[in-house]
């Protein structure tokens, strides 16, 4: 006898829910696997929430959540699977039954079942060129829901979209090119198509699908101007009023993975993005998003500010512990002196790492490090403080994390800051190379609370920062962004004025001498209340100097 073909919602579904998903035009038709398993929660809530946990790489990673988490299931769910599992087994499981199980699974909360997922990509990658626009749409977002993912399926998957794209409507083609991005796949032929599209017709797509292509592309690593002048367009139009909080979270968090610190674009979402947020909004969203403004180093709306305090306070026992260590580093950047939300975050921080030190990764916990100085910067004696062992051990992680970056360097980047630092020793006095090596191996200092200082002019009250082009905004104005924002914060907060020697204006001079110049023009930019000493220094770098002379 032929099992039902569509597992996508699995049991008595809620009026509301069917509706919902009837007016999703991008997910295939559904029916219900009658008496097995009951989901309460709607369709709507269902995939808002799924959508919240795409959240992914604020720096690396954000681990998934579990798919659907609003929505409950109750029932025999093991029979449900084993169920799936019969059905994706069968050699006539085409594409409509493969999407079908991975909204199955999905909606299950089904992550974990490796080896079922093992199969419904191997029946995807079977079928790939047998894909309908719905059946694809509703596997990639199934799949991307779900956290889970086969990176040469979901690739070789690509190609059946590029095939497909005269017959995706906009609902469709958002949702793949997010849930595309979301798995790493820059297929250029695909994108490229994609941006002329929306550069084409950009009134064609709504807020929340420019949102969502937005997002794909900067998910993907896919810098495209033309697509993003265009989308961003858009939404400063007609399409931004319709726009949801979580669709300008959304918009945020792609112009800062792409390092677009644009001042007037991120001043209008911040304000547009103040109006906007509810006390309903997904704690993860604003997370996302006041992670976006310091990845820019650009301080949104102080009411924008206000609010995403009071959400992520409200939920942080809720968020996960990569998603708190950001809130924390993200709203002490920003400048947000709020005492309680720090309380509350280092509180829950400190109690989940003492007992599980390997549930934050090492760059995480050296972020965790700097968002305590930042904050104890801020507030002072009133800061709330981690716990004596764990900031301890969250500093001895960004030691390591500091060390691992000079150890890691490329040749270019490692010969970069030892000719930096010659220049300083030069710009600063230094003539013969003895003195030049003795002077160099003097900069480096530690502060009395332990930040490290690699080049540092003590007489001067100084730090010269050598920066390499991706600490920088990719956007004209080439600002800093945040995580060398908050080293300078540091810095000035122990009495060091950071001087930044960008990497492509230093490395453009002809000789030693010009790039000692170089240097102490970057440390009066900093420091102008030095002057009379570095005209002294300036004076001595441009007399005609002979080794040979006695």
């Amino acid at each position: 006898m032929r099992q039902p073909q569509v597992l996508k919602l699995l049991a008595h579904l809620s009026a509301g829910a069917q509706r919902s998903a009837a007016a999703q035009p991008g997910f295939a038709a559904t029916t219900a696997l009658a008496g097995a398993v009951h989901i309460t929660g709607s369709l709507s809530t269902a995939k808002h929430t799924a959508s919240t946990n795409q959240w992914r790489t604020l720096t690396s990673s954000l681990a998934p959540a579990a798919a659907a988490a609003q929505s409950q299931v109750h029932g025999n769910v093991a029979a449900v699977l084993s169920e799936v599992d019969a059905i994706i087994s069968r050699e006539d499981a085409g594409p409509k039954i493969v999407a079908d199980a991975a909204m199955a699974l999905a909606y299950l909360q089904a992550r974990s079942d490796r080896r079922l997922w093992g199969k419904i990509f191997e029946r995807a990658a079977a079928n790939k060129g047998s894909f309908d626009p719905a059946s694809l749409t509703s596997f990639l977002w199934a799949a991307t829901t779900a956290g889970v993912g086969h990176f040469k399926t979901t690739f070789e998957l690509s190609g059946s979209a590029v095939k497909l794209l005269g017959s995706f409507n906009t609902a469709q083609l958002a949702t793949v090119v997010e849930a595309l991005g979301t798995a790493g796949v820059n297929d250029v032929e695909l994108m490229q198509a994609v941006s002329s599209r929306v550069a084409s017709k950009p009134g064609d797509f709504t807020a929340s699908q420019l949102a969502k292509i937005l997002y794909g592309f900067a998910a993907a690593g896919n810098h495209d101007v033309a697509l993003m002048k265009a989308a961003l367009g858009a939404l400063a139009g007609k399409a931004g009023a319709d726009a949801s909080a979580r669709d300008l979270a959304q918009v945020v968090w792609a112009l800062a993975k792409l390092g677009r610190a644009d001042n007037n674009t991120l001043g209008s979402l911040s304000k547009a993005l103040s109006a906007k947020l509810g006390a309903g909004e997904a704690a993860q969203d604003v997370v996302a998003a006041v992670w976006g403004f310091a990845q820019l180093n650009h301080k949104p709306d102080a009411g924008l500010l206000t609010k995403a305090a009071a959400a992520i306070k409200g939920a942080a026992a809720d968020l996960s512990t990569e998603q708190q260590i950001q809130a924390a580093w993200s709203l002490a950047l920003l400048g947000q002196g709020d005492k309680d939300l720090y309380s509350s975050l280092f509180g829950v921080l400190g109690s989940a790492i003492a007992a599980a030190p390997d549930s934050a990764s090492i760059p995480l916990l050296a972020k965790l490090a700097e968002a305590q100085m930042l904050v104890a910067d801020k507030l002072g004696g009133q800061a709330p403080k981690l716990p004596e062992q764990v900031q301890r051990y969250a500093w001895s992680m960004h030691g390591i994390v500091t060390g691992a970056a000079n150890k890691k360097a490329n040749a270019s980047s490692a010969a970069f800051k030892s000719e930096v630092a010659e220049a300083t020793a030069r710009a600063t006095g230094a003539r013969y190379k003895p003195e030049i090596t003795a002077a160099v191996s003097k900069l480096a200092k530690i502060t009395h609370d332990g930040l490290p200082v690699e080049i540092a002019l003590d007489d001067l009250k100084v730090a010269v920062l050598p920066v390499e082009a991706d600490a920088l905004s990719t956007s004209s104005a080439r600002a800093p962004l945040g995580p060398l924002a908050a080293k300078m914060e540091l810095l000035r907060a122990r009495g060091y004025a950071p001087a930044l020697v960008p990497a492509p204006g230093f490395n453009a001079q002809p000789d030693a001498t010009a790039k000692a110049q170089f240097v102490l023009s970057a440390i009066r930019a900093a420091a102008p209340g030095v002057s009379s000493q570095l005209n002294a220094l300036e004076k001595k770098l441009k007399e005609r100097f002979d080794p040979y002379a006695e």
